[in-house]
């Protein structure tokens, strides 16, 4: 008896202090592919006992269930409307177009998301949050995309264009990071939407468990003034 409450004791205590448990958060597309990895990592490596599940929304969706208070904290874009949450940059995160080589728009340095509805583009798969969130501005423009395939990563989407299958909207990480072995073009997109930063997404802080206050400050949350 004296081990199972020395044992109920140690487990209590990581719950407490953040290092056991399951916390669930919500992330956009760009933060779940290009901001977490790295951030993440370490700070889970330490804490054995900890699980994370990530799930992959649009902002907007996020934005809707922290404020329903579904749960605790997500990653968005701050291009969204906030609805009386709190927002902490985090890091940049700005989206640009890509284009085989040989295309038209191959040597612009900027374009406007308008200019090209009428292309034909390689997408993400259904579900993608970054291909929703795109797929909303077009339809917000009075267009719907002409997705000629639908990639289950960047990097197959990045190889598509660049043989000449469609352009593609990508992180601009992404982007820089697949241009040397495929050798397509990056164009900077001009719409606001495109220049973003991810936020962390939370409704109060006093009310979030001390595991996820754990984890928010190692991604970057401020916790004073």
């Amino acid at each position: 008896m004296l081990r199972q409450q020395a044992l109920l004791k140690d487990e209590l205590q990581d719950f407490a202090t953040g290092t056991r448990g399951t916390l669930h958060l919500y992330t956009n597309t760009a933060a779940l592919t290009e901001f977490l990895p790295s951030r993440l990592a370490p700070w889970l490596a330490d804490r054995p006992r900890l699980h994370v599940e990530l799930k992959e929304r649009t902002s907007s969706d996020i934005v809707r269930t922290v404020a329903a208070g579904l749960t605790e904290a997500g990653i968005v874009s701050d291009a969204m409307d906030a609805q009386g949450l709190q927002l902490q940059p985090v890091a940049k995160d700005r989206l640009a177009l890509i284009a085989p080589a040989g295309h038209p728009l191959a040597y612009r340095s900027r374009v406007h998301f308008a200019e090209v509805l009428d292309e034909p583009f390689v997408g993400l798969a259904a579900g993608s949050a970054l291909q929703d969130h795109i797929e909303e501005h077009a339809r917000a423009a009075g267009h719907m995309l002409t997705l000629r395939i639908r990639m289950k990563n960047f990097e197959g989407l990045c190889e598509m264009v660049a043989h000449g299958v469609g352009l593609g909207i990508v992180p601009q990480r992404v982007a820089s990071r697949y241009r040397r072995r495929h050798g397509y073009r990056t164009i900077a997109l001009a719409d606001d939407w495109a220049h973003r930063h991810l936020c962390l997404c939370f409704r109060d802080w006093e009310t979030l468990s001390s595991p996820m206050q754990s984890l928010l400050v190692h991604l970057g949350a401020r916790t004073g003034p």
